[in-house]
């Protein structure tokens, strides 16, 4: 788990880099950037450090089979701070949609990074609960714990602030 979560809200130092191009098994498939599935795999992998101990082992399918794939993360209906938002049936041949939580905020709704196949290379987003991107049609399946990210879900009632991209919590508030 990590002590530091640090979220990305721009596409700075994507392109060309090796955990989204080169190292990444869905660029190295064809289906790289942009492309939710590589796009996700490698924010998480940038999430672990890009160390060979900490490459992702999430499904090479579609998207909307990684929230039902064994890669012994944990799973639940609770955002984390790095965690993978799974989404299934999407307007694209059912192919589902991933997107990181880069942000928690107190009424619950959160901030996303994600990129999408034949649509855009990077954006956020910010989504409320039950984190259904109703205009595409989604149906929210549930998070993935990416187990580098920024732990296990945190208690809708703490307060969460972000300051140059460091995550600043209140004196009472532990990491779970």
């Amino acid at each position: 788990m990590a002590d530091e979560f640090y979220p990305r809200l721009t596409d700075d130092g994507i392109v060309n880099n090796p955990l989204w191009y080169s190292d990444n098994p869905f660029y190295q498939s064809g289906y790289g950037m942009p492309n939710c599935t590589c796009y996700v795999w490698g924010r998480c992998w940038e999430i672990g450090g890009g160390t060979p101990e900490h490459r992702p082992t999430f499904s090479g399918g579609n998207a909307e089979d990684w929230y039902n794939y064994s890669d012994g993360y944990e799973r639940g209906s609770t955002p984390a701070l790095g965690s993978v938002l799974c989404l299934a049936d999407g307007p694209f041949s059912g192919d589902g949609h991933v997107a990181v939580v880069e942000e928690i905020f107190p009424d619950g709704s959160i901030t996303v990074s994600e990129s999408a196949w034949a649509a855009y290379f990077f954006k956020t987003e910010r989504l409320y609960p039950p984190y259904y991107l109703t205009a595409a049609g989604y149906v929210f399946q549930g998070f993935i714990y990416y187990p580098y990210g920024g732990g296990k879900p945190i208690a809708a009632d703490k307060k969460i602030w972000y300051f140059k991209k460091l995550l600043w919590k209140n004196e009472k508030d532990i990491l779970l």
